[in-house]
């Protein structure tokens, strides 16, 4: 996908097994939808399975495209997503597609309420036990965010440290984390987001109990541009 007002382009997934496939978020209503579905045909003709990572619109704009040609849609319950035809909630998901397995998970709120994050296994572990099937892959969606700073319009800032967390821990030493933009990145790399985060979080706070009427002037200490530190601070002072 192409890049969109210095936007870093959207990272889309495709997940090939034996007799099933996930597409992992398809993009914005206006993206490239039909080139996207005639490079997954020349892939793969399996039945297609479309997972979003969360609700906003450059990652599920297409979704309805997808459905109307009959491709299962899977989302969080609470994300808004009109098409779903399964949710995800409390419980995670076990997709066995032959020979590689996918799991669908909420490991908490952060960029939104109904972030998902998918896990890929593949080869020999695909008939083991969902606990034993260690990721060699991990989608996050926005959850994860490389080359530029995080969007927290609609987030949970400390929720989404705390879930950083459990995303570092699933990670564990080798599984490959590709963020919903910019390039794919390592544990190393969640754990460092999620320092910074910690430290925004706490800037914020301090500035929010401290300041008897505008808390943006902390604005320049939090290790964010000017936008994405105004949106931190707002969204922390509506309670989130």
């Amino acid at each position: 996908m192409a890049a969109v007002d210095g936007v870093a382009p959207l990272n889309v997934g495709l997940v090939v097994g034996a007799h099933h496939a996930v597409l992992v978020d398809p993009g914005s209503a206006d993206g490239d939808v039909e080139p996207l579905l005639a490079a997954v045909a020349a892939i793969t003709e399996a039945p297609l399975t479309v997972v979003c990572t969360h609700g906003h619109a450059d990652h599920t704009g297409a979704v309805p495209t997808l459905a109307a040609r009959g491709a299962e849609i899977i989302a969080h319950r609470d994300a808004g997503v009109a098409e779903a035809t399964r949710t995800v909630g409390d419980e995670p998901l076990r997709l066995d597609l032959g020979g590689v397995v996918v799991h669908v998970e909420h490991l908490g709120r952060g960029h939104t309420a109904a972030d998902l994050v998918i896990g890929v296994a593949g080869g020999e572990d695909s008939g083991e036990a969902a606990g034993d099937e260690v990721p060699d892959v991990l989608f996050c969606g926005d959850l994860v965010r490389e080359g530029t700073d995080p969007r927290f319009r609609d987030s949970y800032p400390q929720d989404w440290v705390r879930t950083l967390g459990r995303i570092r821990a699933a990670a564990g030493e080798g599984a490959i984390v590709v963020p919903g933009h910019g390039r794919p990145v390592d544990a190393e790399f969640v754990a460092a987001m999620r320092r910074r985060m910690q430290q925004g979080h706490q800037l914020s706070r301090d500035a929010i109990r401290e300041a008897v009427g505008d808390a943006t002037k902390a604005i320049p200490i939090i290790p964010y541009g000017p936008e994405e530190s105004r949106e931190l601070i707002t969204r922390m002072r509506s309670g989130h």
